[in-house]
């Protein structure tokens, strides 16, 4: 952007014409290198968090082969040939011989070579009892913390810090900035092609790793614009304002409540043999109350009413919590246990059923999802890699393997930039943000949709302004002009 001053004059002598005013023009700004600059800081919070979101998001996506891998004969049996899985019933009796003073929360079909799950509870925890659902023995009993794929969800969701709210910040923050870091990388890739392309051709320094650098960054954008959109509702700042916004004044997400008096989001997470949260469409998921007295119905009689209601097989069940609780039978996508639900979500739905008549009291599908929950279901069914099936997990594998890829190779290209540099050797060129209406109005209006970006960009502008401009050796070592 260009302006132009005019020049002060003295007054003109007598008789004599005013000399002309003389422009002087201002230096241009130099988009390139300040938004390279943007791009540059915005990677010091980035990297580190997609880094880690990369490698466990892998790790997560194939959770069922690598917790299978490290516990060889636990989560996998043979197949006998001709054989059928045994009745739930049967193996429930199998894990309530092996454990009497055992309460079953939950247990989780599965179909083929994986065993049945059941989750226990065991004081205020609870561990997994695996069983051979082809002759209903016991292959193992794990703690969640036994799996790979546990530590793979909690680095993930909070960089392992803790049940707290800090690394559920910090990841919110650094996706938050992977969106300003993608749009700031397109504009930087298309202004830069041309000295990119000389520096190839001049085989200069780092010059070839910067051409792949942009050439990946390109799909790796759109990817990282997709993933952490669909990622987003997971998050604690973003993902409760967008769920206030959906419930409204706290009705379910599920449509109108059918004489429910309890949600189900919290017997889940306590129940379901990971640490993993329950599925944000399904958080506020009311369900009914059972009533009667007697003898409960067993396990097998509750999940064919599901199958009488169409609920996709095999299911994930949670056991009633007292007198007036209810089965709970799931046929959707959270379960990972083979359910065709996992790839294709319009066909998920789920069936509370009367412990006592076995009556159906309640039944929920995908058609009663809002239109943002349906976006959100299926946006986090391709976010895990399974909306389309096999396509989908190599595509995000090689979306993750990219991500790695941009990792590594930016600190390497800073690294043979900066060569001698003192400092961090940042791109020094000011963007004009209080200049450019367009630009302004962009950034609050991207500020206003990522809370946590806007406030730390907030945070970085006084820095910036009240501290780092004030003190020489700091302007010299953040580059600043």
């Amino acid at each position: 952007m260009t302006t132009t001053d005019t020049a002060p004059s003295s007054s003109p002598a007598e008789g004599e014409p005013p000399p002309r005013s003389v422009p002087v023009s201002r230096r241009p700004t130099n988009w390139f290198g300040a938004f390279w600059r943007w791009h540059f800081y915005g990677s010091l919070i980035v990297i580190p968090v997609l880094f880690a979101l990369s490698v466990s998001g892998m790790t997560y996506m194939f959770r069922a082969q690598v917790d299978a891998w490290t516990h060889p004969g636990v989560l996998t049996v043979s197949v006998p040939a001709g054989a059928e899985r045994l009745p739930l019933s049967q193996q429930e009796a199998a894990v309530r011989t092996a454990f009497p003073d055992r309460e079953i929360l939950s247990v989780t079909d599965n179909s083929g070579d994986r065993a049945t799950v059941f989750v226990t509870a065991v004081g205020e925890g609870s561990r997994n009892v695996y069983v051979d659902p082809y002759d209903a023995s016991i292959t193992g009993d794990l703690h969640i913390d036994d799996l790979v794929s546990t530590w793979a969800e909690r680095v993930h969701g909070d960089l392992l810090l803790g049940d707290g709210e800090v690394g559920d910040r910090i990841v919110e923050l650094g996706a938050s900035w992977a969106i300003v870091l993608t749009i700031t990388g397109f504009i930087i890739f298309f202004l830069g092609r041309r000295p990119r392309k000389i520096a190839v051709a001049k085989r200069a320094r780092g010059a070839r790793l910067r051409s792949w650098h942009g050439l990946v960054g390109l799909p790796v954008g759109l990817g990282i614009l997709m993933l952490v959109v669909s990622g987003l509702p997971w998050t604690g700042v973003w993902g409760s304002l967008a769920s206030s916004v959906a419930s409204g004044t706290g009705d379910s997400l599920w449509g109108d409540d059918p004489g429910a008096e309890s949600t189900v989001k919290e017997q889940i997470e306590a129940s379901n043999g990971s640490s993993s949260p329950a599925g944000w469409e399904v958080a506020d998921l009311p369900t009914a109350t059972s009533t009667g007295a007697g003898a409960s119905i067993s396990i097998d009689v509750a999940t064919a009413t599901a199958r009488a209601e169409g609920a996709p097989e095999p299911y994930f069940v949670t056991y009633p919590e007292g007198e007036t609780g209810v089965y709970s039978v799931f046929g959707y996508q959270w379960a990972n246990n083979g359910n065709p639900a996992e790839s294709d979500v319009t066909l998920q739905k789920t069936v509370h059923v009367d412990q006592y008549s076995g009556e159906a009291l309640a039944v929920y599908s995908y058609d009663d999802l809002s239109v943002l929950s349906k976006t959100v279901a299926n946006g986090i069914a391709i976010h895990e890699g399974r909306r389309f099936g096999p396509i989908n997990t190599i595509l995000t594998t090689l979306f993750c393997l990219a991500v790695l890829f941009m990792c590594v190779s930016a600190p390497i290209m800073w690294w043979t930039r900066r060569g001698n540099a003192s400092g961090l050797a940042a791109p020094r060129a000011r963007l004009p943000l209080f200049a450019n209406v367009i630009l302004l109005v962009a950034v609050i209006g991207l500020g206003i949709f990522l809370p946590l970006f806007g406030l730390s960009l907030l945070v970085i502008l006084a820095l910036d302004q009240l501290v780092i401009r004030r003190i020489p050796a700091a302007r010299k070592f953040f580059g600043t002009v």
